[in-house]
């Protein structure tokens, strides 16, 4: 209020200040009254329309104001929603030109997001697009003249970074498949026969190169294709050195020839393949005038895979005869039996269930050993070192031992056969009848045995008629130096369980607690045959039966091997007759069956 005092004052003591000189030079001048009414009505006219026209400017500034008020608000709306960004609360209590500048500060700020947003974009769009077009993929796509939203800008930031990750993978791809290539034609000794090698050879690893999915499936195939075929020479080259290295070995090549030659040719390219042929080529020929010597080193060969395959006699035997002759016919097929059994050999899971069979059957000779030393009254005089100790630490080992090898051997040929369809053979027999049959045997000879014990005692009663039955022999020896691998192509047959008595103690009982234990009233049952049965075995029926049972009959006179009985008639023959026979001796048995 006191400013527009001092304002009103001043224009009032300003207006009389004019006034008073206007009337001075009025007075000079001599005007009228009349012509000084006149100037100070057109005084007074100026000085209003000067307030009209201060006046109207004013208020044309405040019109002006208020329009652009209006104008930013609606600005500051658009912006918003373009930057999708929620609008500042309005402030109250502020003048028009506060509020102008208010409002002029938030649109110049928005302006600025909104055009950082747009380079920033453009930016990330261009650098996408280069991408992109290398790696003949689409850009990320925002619609055209469109604000980007923060979410836009990071999308496309993210499938730039993608891109860019994607750029690296293929360029190492690219990178390796041409090192492969570029590998595989000097290992094939072949130059680029077509556009597309002879570009990726002279093309530079620093220039951008197409990475597109298209051109990297033709690389990937251009390098499928040679690596065909380097392992195809590959493949040859070993083939050719072992067939070559085998020829060296029978004609008994020196290993300086062998490895000067190796050294001539260290690769697999093509020329060296071709250096293998013609080395092979020239042993065949060589091969062709040792005919003779070539059959014979085959034969000890193939004994060795038939040892270690467990092959039966029967089929070599039919093998051997099949071929006598000394010609190529016969010299291939030994080459072809010997790489049958080689094959066989290493197939995955035999060489492991062979060694368990080896296994085993060495520990069955070795308790077969343990047993026939027991039986040898000597060696209770001859204690020195711990003898005895020894022999009983050996058998307990083998007592642990046998069962536990007999277990895994059977479930792993019972393996075997789920997934080949065939049981595992050994010697022409299923491996678990060959077990089972190598138990009865052996349970067989220990009933003789004890038989022979009683008839000595004269406590023998007639053997069980299962004994007197006797088993099947076995049709192929054991040897405690079996190797370890078994015949192909064995009949699928029902294989025998194992029998009970697998933890059979080693050793036999006394034979005054034999004569203890048996009753002479109670007939000895056992699941195993006995004197006729074993017998029998020593007729030319078969082949050589197993060592158990050799053991076993190896003493039995020459006449005793040729005469056989039923028990029907034998045990007729004991009710009916007078004569007392105090034993089962085969020997009495004949005699006395022939009586009748």
């Amino acid at each position: 209020m006191a400013a527009n005092t001092s304002v009103r004052d001043i224009v009032v003591e300003e207006h009389d200040r004019t006034l008073q000189q206007l009337e001075s030079i009025w007075d000079e001048l001599g005007l009228t009254e009349d012509q000084r009414l006149d100037r100070r009505y057109v005084f007074h006219t100026h000085i209003q329309n000067l307030c009209e026209r201060i006046l109207d400017d004013e208020k044309s500034l405040r019109t002006r104001i208020s329009d652009r008020i209006m104008s930013n608000t609606q600005d500051i709306i658009k912006l918003c929603e373009e930057l999708c960004v929620t609008p500042e609360d309005e402030v109250d209590g502020l003048t028009l030109l506060e509020l102008d500048a208010l409002l002029q500060e938030r649109i110049d700020k928005l302006q600025q997001t909104k055009d950082e947003r747009i380079e920033t974009l453009r930016d990330l769009q261009e650098k996408d697009e280069g991408i992109c077009e290398l790696l003949c993929e689409t850009p990320y796509y925002i619609p055209a003249n469109l604000v980007p939203t923060v979410e836009d800008i990071a999308n496309v930031e993210k499938h730039v970074k993608a891109m860019e990750k994607e750029k690296e993978d293929r360029e190492k791809t690219y990178a390796t498949l041409r090192a492969g290539i570029l590998g595989f034609l000097e290992e094939l000794e072949q130059s680029p026969n077509d556009s597309f090698l002879q570009k990726l050879i002279c093309s530079d690893e620093e220039e951008d190169v197409p990475l597109g999915k298209a051109d990297l499936q033709q690389l990937r195939n251009v390098h499928s294709d040679l690596e065909f075929r380097v392992k195809e020479n590959e493949a040859r080259s070993l083939e050719l050195r072992e067939t070559i290295r085998h020829l060296w070995d029978l004609l008994q090549v020196p290993s300086d020839e062998q490895l000067a030659f190796l050294a001539t040719a260290p690769k697999h390219t093509p020329s060296n393949i071709a250096q293998l042929e013609e080395e092979l080529r020239r042993l065949k020929v060589l091969r062709q005038q040792n005919m003779s010597l070539f059959i014979e080193k085959l034969q000890e060969e193939l004994n060795q895979w038939w040892e270690k395959c467990f092959v039966g006699e029967t089929e070599r035997e039919e093998f051997s005869s099949a071929h006598t002759g000394v010609d190529e016919d016969a010299l291939e097929a030994y080459e072809m039996e010997v790489q049958k059994w080689r094959n066989f050999y290493n197939e995955k899971g035999n060489q492991e269930i062979l060694e368990m069979v080896n296994h085993f059957l060495n520990l069955f000779v070795q308790m077969l050993e343990l047993e026939e030393k027991s039986k040898d009254p000597s060696r209770l005089f001859n204690t020195r070192g711990g003898a005895l100790l020894q022999e009983e630490k050996a058998k307990k080992k083998v007592r642990v031992e046998l069962p536990r090898v007999e277990g895994r051997l059977i479930d792993a040929s019972k393996a075997w056969e789920e997934c080949t369809g065939r049981p595992f053979c050994i010697f022409g027999t299923p491996l678990e009848e060959h077990i089972s049959s190598l138990w009865e045997k052996h349970e067989a000879k220990r009933e003789l045995e004890k038989y022979k014990k009683q008839q000595e005692k004269g406590q023998a009663e007639p053997p069980h008629r299962a004994v007197l039955r006797g088993v099947t022999p076995c049709k192929t020896p054991i040897s405690s130096t079996t190797s370890k691998k078994r015949g192909l192509g064995a009949e699928e047959t029902v294989i025998a369980k194992r029998p009970k008595h697998q933890a059979t103690p080693l050793g036999n009982p006394s034979p005054t607690k034999l004569a203890t234990n048996i009753s002479p009233k109670k007939v000895m049952h056992t699941p195993r045959a006995i004197p006729l049965g074993e017998h029998n075995f020593q007729l030319p029926q078969g082949p050589a039966p197993a060592i158990i049972v050799s053991k076993a009959l190896e003493n039995k006179p020459t006449e005793e091997l040729h005469s056989t009985i039923t028990y029907d008639k034998f045990e007729d023959k004991l009710k009916s007759s007078n004569e007392c026979l105090n034993s089962t001796t085969l020997d009495q048995a004949s005699s006395y069956v022939g009586k009748s």
